[in-house]
């Protein structure tokens, strides 16, 4: 017997995940293949696309392979990592690695980018950050002018895995918000502002909605993919926007996710911001609509670290986490080791551990780790407009597997002093970008059923005096008009 499927692909960072999701909106198949991610100089961040493509041709291979029965794919969807720049010719192919959003490079111009006149600051909606499009074009136009000469597009990740598909270049919404290129009052590029900047208006691909059909699928690709030549391939979306139509995150909901970082989402109708703005502002993957997310950069990342420079297991890491009545005996962790975004809007921040004293042993400082990412995403999370008053609804939904310990979640739930809601699904981009090939191809919308997890309730245990230390020792990051800080914090 042979199945109808649709294929969504979602380009990570490190990684391809792929998912068959039948009609009904249950997953028929998966794969996965890594990608390996580049740092040709210290703060850089690259990847060769050539490695996507080979990734994506395994993690569809294995998909297909998986499912019990054969699958006939009757469209494609794709999703990516946000911001970044991949610099094409006019046929796709890249005429440099693509730099990716942890890059660091373009902090001098981050900061120019921070003294526009405030008319202009207003229209990005967005902090500025030297990982997106913006400041990354704006240092290779300054850097690397024999590149720029040669490109005739700037795309996202997953916009030129897609043209590979199609051969035709092109954005959505949901991605071109996160550029800084765009303005978000009109929902349309940003002209003015590039303008001033002196920037190749040209490079900027057409923009279409998420589900809307961007081409099919060219003989010689699908060869390689072992699919068939000419089905639909949607223009697809950012991962996050992805993960959303799948989850099916609703108004007045905050949701939780933690991997290598952590972001709160939460959904919004008014695409308004303060002229300084904590926290990002993104088109969904539907016709209308935005959300906004407190971005944490260091969650699992640091966790990683700390555990990697101590010689422990993640097993170890989460029993600290969970030690009934212990705490780190007044020693914090600033988790700030790739600086930070919300709500301090700083690339050169460093972390540390401070308070030590001699008294204190391993144990102190993993038990400190793990509070200090617990209190980084509190201090993000009261920066997030609420949709209630005050700054958290008594629950927040917890999706994404970078926490899946209940000791950890457990933890979480007693700093942030609310219920955690898990909801489980795999793969949760992909899920949205086979969602979205259904919408190209003309077919229903499957509906998918996340699972709930145990939710998670505060203990009673009280973090507060802790949390408060921390915040004194962040604090000293104040912002200037322009999103600096300028304290010298106790690293």
């Amino acid at each position: 017997m042979t199945s109808e499927a649709l294929l969504g692909i979602d380009l990570g960072t490190s990684g391809v995940k792929t998912v068959l999701l039948s009609a009904s909106g249950e997953i028929l198949g998966e794969g996965s293949a890594d990608c390996p991610l580049r740092s040709p100089r210290p703060g850089w961040a690259e990847a060769d696309p050539s490695d996507w493509w080979r990734a994506t041709v395994l993690a569809v291979g294995q998909a297909l392979a998986s499912c019990s029965d054969p699958c006939t794919v009757r469209g494609v969807g794709v999703d990516g990592q946000m911001h970044g720049v991949v610099l094409t010719d006019r046929d796709g192919d890249p005429v440099r690695p693509a730099l990716l959003w942890p890059d660091q490079r373009a902090t001098e111009q981050a900061q120019v980018w921070g003294e526009l006149s405030t008319a202009l600051r207003n229209t990005l909606g967005n902090p500025i950050v030297p990982g997106m499009a913006g400041p990354l074009l704006t240092w290779l136009t300054e850097h690397e002018p024999e590149h720029c000469a040669r490109a005739r597009h700037l795309l996202s990740a997953k916009d030129w895995l897609r043209m590979q598909f199609t051969g035709s270049a092109g954005t959505d919404p949901s991605d071109a918000s996160g550029t800084l290129l765009w303005d978000i009052g009109s929902d349309r590029w940003a002209d003015r502002l590039l303008d001033v900047l002196n920037l190749d208006r040209d490079l900027l691909p057409p923009v279409a909605p998420s589900g809307s059909a961007a081409g099919t699928l060219r003989a010689a690709q699908a060869a390689q993919l072992g699919l068939p030549a000419g089905i639909p391939v949607a223009v697809g979306a950012a991962d996050t926007a992805a993960a959303l139509l799948a989850t099916g995150l609703a108004h007045g909901e905050v949701q939780l996710t933690i991997g290598s970082g952590a972001q709160l989402v939460s959904r919004t109708d008014d695409p308004t911001t303060p002229p300084q703005p904590l926290v990002h502002l993104y088109r969904t993957a539907e016709p209308q609509g935005w959300y906004r997310m407190a971005a944490v950069q260091n969650a699992g990342l640091a966790l990683d670290w700390v555990r990697g420079v101590l010689g422990a297991g993640w097993d170890e890491v989460y029993a600290a986490a969970g030690e009934d009545g212990a705490d780190s005996d007044g020693v914090i962790f600033v988790p700030y080791l790739t600086g930070e975004r919300t709500p301090r809007m700083d690339p050169t921040l460093a972390g540390g551990f401070t308070g030590l004293r001699i008294g204190h042993h391993r144990g102190s400082l993993l038990r400190a780790a793990v509070e200090g990412v617990a209190f980084a995403i509190r201090d993000a999370a009261e920066a997030l407009p609420g949709p209630l008053p005050g700054p958290l609804p008594d629950v927040i939904r917890l999706a994404g597997g970078g926490i899946r310990d209940r000791r950890f979640r457990a933890l979480v739930a007693d700093v942030m002093q609310v219920e955690l809601a898990p909801v489980e699904l795999r793969s949760a981009s992909a899920v949205g970008a086979a969602m979205l090939a259904a919408s190209a191809a003309g077919l229903p919308v499957p509906q998918v059923q996340p699972a709930a997890g145990i939710p998670v309730r505060p203990s009673g245990r009280d973090h507060t005096e802790g949390f408060l230390r921390y915040r004194e020792l962040v604090e000293p990051y104040v912002e200037d008009e322009f999103g600096h800080g300028h304290g010298h914090g106790h690293h």
